[in-house]
C-alpha cells in the first residue's frame, strides 16, 4: 500500500524511504514465519497509508504515515522556472544516507510492530537492527563511521 501511495507523489518508491523499510520488515517477518503475504494489521487495514503534500514557498513537504503515525517525511525545493521549460529540483532530503539515530529506530520499530501486530521485538529483526546501529552511532563521533540508514535497511 505504501509503495504505490510513494509511487503515485514521487512517481517511484523512494530507495530508504518509508515504503522500503516497511516493505524490508514485511520480507524478514513473513521469511521468519510472523506473518502471511498480504496479511495487513488492524490499523493499515482501517485507517490505511496515507502520502500527503504541504506546499509552502519556495517548497513542498511530503508526509507519509500509516495508522495516523508519520513514518517519513521530506521536503522538495520547488521546481526551477527558467526559459522555456521547467527543471525539476532534486529532494533535499535522502534519508537513507544519513546515520540512524533513536527517532528512526523508533519509527522503525512502530512500523514493525504495525506490521506485525506483536509489540516483541523480534531478536536479529529489523527493529533490532536499527537500535543497535542507533546505539553504536551514538557512542561513535565520525560520521564516516556510523552505520547509516541504507545499511539498516538493505540487509
Amino acid at each position: 500500500m505504501m509503495q504505490s501511495a510513494e509511487t503515485m507523489v514521487f512517481g517511484q518508491t523512494q530507495k530508504g524511504g518509508p515504503a522500503a523499510a516497511m516493505q524490508s520488515a514485511a520480507t524478514f517477518n513473513e521469511r521468519a514465519g510472523l506473518v502471511a503475504h498480504r496479511q495487513a494489521t488492524d490499523a493499515v487495514s482501517s485507517e490505511g497509508v496515507m502520502v500527503s503534500e504541504t506546499d509552502i514557498p519556495g517548497a513542498r513537504i511530503i508526509t507519509e504515515s500509516v495508522g495516523g503515525q508519520v513514518l517519513g517525511q521530506f521536503v522538495q525545493p520547488a521546481p526551477v522556472h527558467g526559459g522555456g521549460g521547467v527543471v525539476a529540483a532534486q529532494n533535499a532530503i535522502t534519508i537513507g544516507d544519513r546515520p540512524v539515530d533513536q527517532s528512526d529506530a523508533a519509527a522503525i520499530q512502530a512500523a514493525e510492530t504495525r506490521a506485525t501486530g506483536s509489540s516483541v521485538t523480534v531478536p536479529g529483526g529489523l527493529a533490532a537492527t536499527a537500535q543497535s546501529a542507533a546505539t553504536h552511532n551514538a557512542a561513535t563521533d565520525r560520521d564516516e563511521e556510523k552505520i547509516k540508514l541504507n545499511d539498516v535497511l538493505w540487509v
